[in-house]
């Protein structure tokens, strides 16, 4: 079995297995030599670094996009030529004046275009946005029932770190932090995906209460088996409602955790 990097409690440790572990800021860390450049580091921080740069990039990419059309010479000599159309006579310019009410109405024309398609992309961000929360609610469920864990309990949380972005004409969906960076699975670079998300809320102390037992040492228990000897409250075994409405009372925090 491979050892953890890091454990809460050396509780139910083997003697043997607790001497390759170091105390360290009140948790206990595996104790590695660094041998010919590995060795055991904390990469959280690289990580959160990494999705910050690529969050900044793809900022930079699309604001290249917009003027991606868009030829300097020409916009020069457009402006140029602006100029020109605001010294003309009316007595002796008649054509060119003609020439410059036509442009006017061109504009016009255009102007009534772009308001129109800027309609029609209101409607459709509109319309992506329902499929972005139809991908996330559907690849949220998937994970938290193969996982174990309360959908309705931990489905807000997972929404609250996700979000859908377009990647060669395909939507899919991106696992994001607090800040809004994409999030990174492993010191490679890999994004973590929302079957990583939920296996990480299922080890965290907060939400792992609202994933069944597994029979395994870790965070994730079976909410009202065991703690506390109290009496339980609800219904843990009728319909889901039921079921729902038993964890809450059960554990109230977790209506208040983000």
């Amino acid at each position: 079995m491979a050892l953890k990097a890091i454990l809460a409690s050396l509780e139910g440790v083997d003697d043997a297995t607790k001497a390759l572990y170091v105390e360290k800021d009140g948790k206990f860390v595996l104790d590695v030599e660094p041998v010919d450049g590995f060795s055991l580091e904390d990469v959280s921080g690289l990580k959160t670094a990494l999705g910050k740069e690529r969050t900044t990039r793809e900022k930079l990419e699309k604001d290249v996009v917009k003027f991606k059309d868009l030829d300097p010479d020409k916009a020069r000599t457009a402006l140029l030529e602006l100029e020109e159309l605001k010294k003309l006579d009316p007595a002796s310019e008649a054509d060119k004046i003609a020439n410059t009410k036509f442009e006017a109405a061109k504009a016009q024309l255009l102007q009534k275009h772009e308001g129109e398609m800027g309609e029609i992309k209101t409607r459709n961000g509109f319309l992506e946005s329902q499929i972005g929360a139809l991908l996330i609610d559907n690849a949220a469920t998937l994970a938290l029932a193969e996982a174990k864990g309360s959908v309705d309990l931990l489905l807000p949380h997972v929404r609250a770190h996700t979000r859908v972005k377009e990647i060669d004409g395909k939507f899919v969906v991106e696992v994001v932090d607090k800040d809004g960076n994409a999030k990174i699975a492993d010191s490679k670079g890999t994004p973590m995906d929302i079957k990583g998300l939920v296996a990480e809320m299922r080890q965290s102390d907060t939400f792992g209460r609202a994933f069944e037992a597994s029979g395994n040492t870790g965070t994730g228990k079976q909410p009202g088996n065991g703690g506390g000897g109290g009496q339980q409250k609800g219904n843990f075994g009728g319909t889901r409602e039921e079921r729902a409405a038993a964890i809450a009372a059960k554990f109230p925090d977790l209506n208040n955790a983000s």
